[in-house]
């Protein structure tokens, strides 16, 4: 009986060794074949683009960034914007102005060069004159949380990333257009009237200094400084919210981009 099931347990043993050997013969030769499945690879996605904006003569102003660019803390929802607008609408009797204001409320670099990838702006800054953009109040200041931690290693390393966030924008906007006119807004300091100004207008200060550093390291592109605008009457110039400037504030800094915009009159 022993005899028996010890001549069994051999045979099932033999056989499960064919079955296993033949089972790995087939899956190395689909190896060494290249026949094993694989996932196909992805197919190469075409980048989307918009069509190209024709030269119909107008002044083209392309503006982006954060809420100052889309006007928060105005009544009339004007912003630094409007104001630079109705100068240069001034300036540019007979030619039509036409600007497209891509703002949002609350925008970092990061999200800032998120947005260069969208197919209807990149179009427009294609075919601008001039390029506004205010960015790095939200990179600093973190909705006050930074006003809670003013050591200078936080400060430094928060700076660097926003520098080279901005280095990024540039290039990316200089690949676009080459030959616009292009304004970095420079940064105020809204805390002024509270404690820790003098540390806070420092901060700000050098912020605005290694921005306007990388600027520089495009051509026609200059940082517009703000802070002079606001030191001596911080709070005549601020909203309610006493971040934002008020339409006060954003006529001060519009009148000042407009100042700077080089304009050629047309010939007749």
């Amino acid at each position: 009986m022993n005899g028996r099931w010890i001549k069994g347990l051999m045979a099932i043993s033999a056989l499960s060794g064919f079955i296993w050997l033949g089972g790995l013969g087939w899956t190395l030769q689909d190896y060494f074949a290249g026949a094993v499945d694989t996932p196909a690879a992805p197919a190469p996605v075409e980048e989307e683009t918009a069509p190209p904006i024709p030269d119909d003569g107008k002044f083209r102003v392309v503006a982006l960034g954060d809420s100052l660019t889309r006007g928060a803390g105005d009544p009339d929802g004007k912003g630094y914007v409007g104001y630079m607008t109705d100068e240069l609408k001034t300036k540019a009797a007979d030619q039509d102005v036409l600007v497209n204001n891509y703002g949002f409320d609350g925008m970092r670099t990061p999200e800032l060069t998120s947005s260069l990838a969208k197919p209807a702006v990149r179009a427009e800054l294609k075919a601008a004159d001039v390029i506004v953009v205010s960015i790095g109040g939200n990179d600093l200041f973190r909705s006050g949380e930074t006003l809670g931690n003013l050591d200078p290693g936080y400060i430094a390393t928060i700076q660097e990333a926003y520098l080279n966030d901005l280095d990024g924008v540039l290039k990316e906007l200089r690949t676009l257009n080459a030959s616009a006119e292009l304004f970095l807004i420079g940064l105020y300091n809204p805390f002024i009237a509270r404690e820790n100004a003098e540390t806070t207008t420092k901060i700000v200060r050098d912020w605005n200094y290694r921005a306007a550093e990388t600027a520089a390291d495009y051509p026609d592109t200059v940082l517009v400084p703000t802070l002079d605008l606001f030191q001596l009457k911080i709070q005549d110039y601020l909203a309610l919210d006493q971040f934002h400037p008020n339409a006060e504030g954003y006529k001060l800094i519009g009148e000042r981009v407009a100042s700077l915009i080089t304009w050629e009159e047309e010939s007749e």
